[in-house]
């Protein structure tokens, strides 16, 4: 039922415990499984690009609503996945089913928190949101169909809490590739109309990706069928455990989706352009992002790992070739929307004003590419090994403490719009990285770091 023994995969192919090839082999399917999965976004911003600015603006407002209201719950899941991967490195085949469990029940239990949720945001908050009444119209439609996507993408999270945390890696992978596959099929056709379908536009995007994702819950439910069985309930110490390591991170989540919302928000009283242009740079810059936080997320797991087994040094070893990926990656794709950003927003909106401020969006967040590798690969490290508290602590800090103001100052106030506010998230990247790289000097010494949680407080290696 499980994978084969942490022994025997650490010497399959060759590859060297913690090296740069081990890293990789774990990272690349969630990399290319994440950037797949972001072209479910980018699809929906290309294709309403095509039938309206507004509808570009309100399909990405509803967007960013979606992930805030989903980020806590996320945040609160990736607590049992971590149990799952100490537990998996320490040979705990018990708490690995039961840590499984703990992700599969609080994902259906927040989904339907969730959902609620959104029902009484598109309600009573959306139209407070914006002056704009048709960009109002074009979110307001979009969520109306999106409804359930909370209760679907948490599902699809609690079934791959216990999946990616034995390090199957692969299943997100193909998962998101059929996801998208579906998602943007369905788009062009609901869309726009296609055959004897009727336009819905916007509620034709929300549709296709209720049905991606309801693809994706299906390679998940089969994956963890296959690798853990039946699942079982966790029971109160490891469902304890879990939420003791989720609720730091779900409320780092929680804080930071809600600092960008808001900065959306800002950038909303700076005009629809403004707005679109944001959510094409967000579309563009996950081109690099996603493979990033994959390079991370693999790298987080094989730490759990090794540090439940007790090897330390291997887990260091994990640490720095996981950033050398990182910023290799994100390099490369830093130098790239320097020199071709006009290109890039031509692709995303014929409105040529929209155009020429993604340019300028993008020459800013080359800048922060290589700092954003440094602090991805850090945070998902910190996560993995339990330190989840004091990532809640630097990061909501560098959000609302300097992206927030600076969002207001200089994008609002001093009305420099969507720049202003990415000038603000450079800041906190680089405060981000600087931070990150101080706290894992602690990992090497076994100052950070839980394995009380992660291993149970009966169970902590000496």
């Amino acid at each position: 039922m499980f994978p084969e023994p942490l022994a025997e995969r650490q010497s399959n192919g060759g590859r060297r415990a913690g090296g740069r090839l081990e890293v990789l082999s774990m990272a690349w399917p969630l990399a290319v499984g994440m950037l797949s999965f972001t072209l479910m976004g980018v699809a929906d911003t290309v294709l309403m690009g095509r039938v309206s600015t507004a509808a570009q603006a309100g399909v990405g407002l509803g967007t960013v609503m979606l992930f805030v209201l989903i980020s806590f719950f996320r945040g609160l899941i990736t607590g049992a996945q971590s149990v799952v991967a100490a537990a998996d490195g320490a040979g705990d085949r018990d708490r690995v089913a039961r840590a499984g469990g703990a992700g599969l029940v609080l994902g259906l239990a927040t989904g339907g928190v969730a959902t609620l949720a959104l029902e009484a945001c598109r309600r009573w908050l959306l139209p407070e949101m914006l002056e704009d009444p048709a960009v109002v119209v074009q979110a307001d439609a979009f969520l109306r169909v999106a409804a359930f996507y909370p209760l679907l993408a948490l599902t699809a999270h609690g079934l791959l809490a216990g999946v990616q945390g034995l390090g199957d890696t692969r299943a997100r992978m193909w998962a998101s590739w059929w996801g998208n596959l579906t998602n943007v099929a369905l788009d062009l056709v609901l869309i726009f109309g296609l055959g004897p379908f009727p336009r819905l536009e916007a509620q034709g995007a929300a549709l296709a990706t209720l049905i991606g994702t309801g693809v994706m819950i299906g390679i998940y439910a089969w994956r963890y069928r296959r690798l853990l069985g039946r699942p079982r309930l966790p029971g109160r110490a490891v469902l304890r455990d879990a939420l003791s390591l989720g609720l730091p991170a779900g409320t780092q989540q929680l804080f930071m989706s809600s600092a960008f919302l808001l900065t959306t928000l800002f950038l909303a009283q700076s005009g629809k352009v403004h707005l679109a242009a944001n959510q094409v740079l967000i579309q563009v810059l996950s081109v690099s992002f996603l493979p990033g936080f994959g390079i991370g997320e693999g790298t987080g797991i094989l730490v759990g790992r090794y540090l439940g087994a007790g090897q330390r040094d291997v887990a260091m070893a994990a640490i720095r070739s996981g950033r050398f990926l990182a910023l290799s990656v994100m390099g490369v794709c830093g130098v790239f929307f320097a020199v071709a950003g006009g290109w890039l927003g031509s692709l995303f909106s014929p409105d040529p004003a929209v155009q020429q401020l993604v340019a300028s969006l993008l020459r800013i967040a080359a800048i922060f590419q290589l700092f954003d590798a440094v602090a991805m690969v850090h945070l998902c490290v910190l996560r993995a090994a339990g330190d989840t508290r004091f990532s809640l602590v630097v990061t909501t800090a560098c959000a609302w403490g300097i992206t927030v103001p600076a969002a207001w100052l200089l994008g609002a106030y001093a009305g420099f719009g969507a720049p202003g506010a990415w000038v603000g998230v450079t800041v906190e990247i680089i405060a981000l990285a600087a931070l990150t790289t101080w706290r894992m000097s602690g990992m090497a010494s076994g100052r950070v770091g839980r394995m009380d949680l992660l291993l149970g407080r009966k169970a902590v290696p000496a």
